[in-house]
């Protein structure tokens, strides 16, 4: 009987042990990539989790919720990983002793999209959430004993200065210039494994005219997960055919391209954010066909395409270069 009660003191002490608070055993915060290599990445910020004391924290970039008000706005809009997991992976988890970090590099579009995205471009106070409401045994971000966790740390704000707008250039002489034509691929979000199509549109801000485009034509220039690539078919040698000299107007028109046949192989094949800008290359004026075509260089705007789904592979920062200190 004296056993007895002795485990149900043991269980009162327990059930009254105070959690512990967030501060006592880790901090999180977000850096401006620039900070790091003097490189303007607005979307791109360094995670950090640094530890209080000796503690197990959970390494997973997805676990961050953000929420953007954008200057005077009443409501803020909210950013979340798409495919945030729902219960801590024993194989995050890392033990960090005291003033020891944990960082991984993120896109803030990884979060971010559609409205939410132009409400954070248009210039916003951002506040992240690292993990989840409140601590259980398979929902922590922090702890130094099973009694001692926390479910989940919040980052001091940070200001995201708005961008300016964002159109096609092309080159003239030694400068980009804007364009007479724009641009623009379709932002998207696909599930790693399945077919991508690269949506591009082209159409002149004027009365536009006449253009020989190609597949050939476009490129992408592609900054990932697992480095930087270019996807683009290989040039056509034939002379251009007259009826293949399209109008080009305000309406514009609408090239779909497979990525499968333009890009490495295996090129998305990492869950995360890809940064993709499309270029078009004009050559042909036409005059032996008696037309006088537009002809230059054209980069258009970067647009996010997010890879959902499949392995989740960290996002570790890159060596600092000789001399970075």
């Amino acid at each position: 009987m004296r056993h007895a009660s002795g485990i149900a003191l043991v269980l009162v002490a327990l059930a009254a042990a105070p959690r512990a608070r967030a501060d006592e055993l880790a901090e999180v915060s977000l850096a401006a990539w620039d900070a790091r290599d003097g490189t303007a990445r607005p979307h791109r910020y360094v995670l950090s989790v640094r530890a209080a004391t000796s503690v197990e924290v959970v390494a997973d970039r997805r676990l961050l919720t953000l929420e953007v008000r954008p200057e005077g706005a009443r409501v803020a809009a909210r950013c979340a990983h798409p495919r945030a997991p729902t219960a801590v992976d024993a194989s995050r988890t890392r033990a960090l002793a005291p003033g020891e970090a944990w960082q991984e590099w993120i896109d803030l579009r990884e979060y971010c999209a559609g409205r939410a995205l132009a409400a954070l471009e248009g210039g916003a106070e951002v506040r992240a959430t690292y993990g989840w409401r409140r601590a259980t045994a398979r929902r922590w971000v922090a702890r130094s004993a099973p009694r001692q966790a926390v479910g989940s740390l919040a980052a001091p704000p940070v200001a995201f200065a708005a961008l300016d707008a964002r159109t096609t250039t092309m080159r003239q002489g030694d400068e980009w210039v804007p364009a007479p034509l724009e641009v623009a691929l379709a932002p998207s979000t696909i599930t790693r494994g399945a077919a991508l199509v690269l949506s591009v549109t082209v159409r002149a801000h004027d009365r536009g005219g006449r253009a020989y485009v190609r597949p050939e034509s476009f490129s992408f220039r592609v900054r990932g997960p697992a480095g930087d690539f270019t996807c683009r078919l290989a040039p056509w040698g034939g002379a251009p055919v007259a009826d293949l000299y399209q109008r080009i107007g305000r309406r514009g028109w609408t090239e779909r391209l497979d990525a499968r046949v333009l890009c490495p192989p295996r090129a998305f094949d990492r869950a995360g954010l890809y940064e993709v800008t499309p270029k078009l290359r004009l050559d042909h004026r036409g005059a032996e066909w008696g037309l006088a075509a537009i002809t230059g260089r054209f980069v258009g705007p970067a647009v996010p395409l997010r890879v959902v789904g499949g392995a989740h592979v960290e996002q570790a920062l890159p060596a600092p270069e000789p001399g970075d200190g």
